[in-house]
């Protein structure tokens, strides 16, 4: 019989994503931990911007740092995140073709631990909760499970996050920002509006023993009969990755490591700054640049969309500095990244990128 470690714990949501998350990753990836699900209920309230993102661009940090909201940026893929006290994630960290289970990749993973999690809802509180692909559970267009995803070297990093407890609406409107592109066509503009909770749809709290049901049928569902949990705490070397984890991800240059404050600091005072935006069905996908004389000089690829591997997103901007500010180009260089075996970008096509550039190529560019 397959197993799966599960861990049960109680960390903030700023810092599950910034080094609890990625201890457990490498534990698995070292070979010094097993396959593992863990179930974590957030103790205060924090909030993170993506991996791809630019921090300055997803959150109003001012309103952040005057109501003492903490705020990371995180290292997977996704827009940004309000994690409220009370609220949970359900992760699971799998060597996926090891453990024989059909999770090899990021679109399969989604789909079946999405639709499981519904399933589930749906079973025990009579939810009508459905998988929206690519990433969400929603009821009646709400998003209730919000997700994420990672996979590098093998090892799968799915991420769901459970809107467990009523959110002040006000306070998320203000704290993170919307960018009008990334809602153009949703029937819910307001993000305040375009997210629900458990305790809003049943109308009543939502305890440690509900959340772990609910985990344990979304599990079953995923799997079948063929995985059986043992609880489990982390391991020494697990303890000594998250203490490292802790001084790397805390710092200034991690979180401001796509902002244009750090990639744009030595640009040319003769450069000039463009921005294309573009709505992809994995999400938002942001194009700045830096033009000089018809030319990219720099560029900075972020957003909120999940490819593998990350860095792919830095191969785009290599591959596309220096380059002319030629859409021709651009699509050129793209289809060589997108042919290369290791890469996957599930909802993101060429012309999605495409599109992102000529924006940015057409919009009046300002100088620095």
């Amino acid at each position: 019989m397959k197993q799966l470690r599960l861990i049960k714990c109680d960390y903030s949501y700023a810092d599950f994503s910034t080094s609890i998350s990625p201890a457990v990753e490498k534990g698995l990836d070292s070979g010094v931990a097993p396959n593992t699900v863990l179930l974590n209920v957030f103790s205060t309230d924090s909030i993170t911007s993506g991996y791809l993102d630019d921090p300055e661009k997803a959150i109003d940090l001012d309103y952040c740092r005057q109501t003492g909201i903490v705020v990371r940026r995180r290292q997977n893929t996704g827009g940004a995140v309000f994690g409220p006290k009370g609220g949970a994630f359900l992760c699971f960290y799998l060597n996926p073709r090891a453990l024989g289970v059909p999770l090899t990749n990021i679109k399969d993973a989604f789909r079946i631990s999405l639709t499981a999690m519904a399933e589930a809802l749906r079973e025990l509180w009579g939810l009508d909760a459905r998988y929206r692909p690519l990433n969400d559970v929603e009821v009646e267009g709400r998003k209730v499970v919000p997700s994420s995803a990672r996979l590098e070297n093998g090892i799968l990093t799915l991420r769901l996050l459970i809107n467990v407890v009523n959110t002040d609406r006000d306070v998320l409107r203000k704290a993170i920002i919307t960018n009008p592109v990334k809602v153009q066509d949703k029937a819910i503009k307001d993000i305040g509006q375009r997210f629900t909770s458990l305790e809003d749809e049943l109308g009543r709290q939502i305890t440690q023993e509900d959340l772990e049901e609910l985990s344990r049928l979304t599990i079953r569902k995923m799997f079948g009969g063929e995985i059986t949990l043992t609880p489990g705490e982390l391991t020494a070397q697990e303890e000594g990755y998250l203490r490292d984890y802790q001084a790397t991800y805390n710092s200034e240059d991690w979180f401001h490591g796509n902002s244009e404050r750090l990639r744009f600091s030595q640009a040319p005072g003769d450069a000039l700054k463009s921005e294309g935006c573009q709505k992809a069905l994995a999400g938002l996908l942001r194009v700045t640049l830096l033009r000089k004389e018809d030319q990219i000089q720099d560029l900075i690829v972020t957003g909120d969309f999940h490819p593998s591997p990350y860095r792919v997103t830095q191969d785009i901007e290599d591959a596309l500095r220096g380059k002319p500010c030629d859409l021709d180009v651009v699509r050129r260089e793209l289809e060589l990244i997108y042919a290369r075996p290791d890469v996957e970008m599930t909802g993101i096509e060429i012309e999605d990128f495409a599109a992102a550039f000529s924006k940015a190529f057409g919009q009046e560019a300002n100088g620095l």
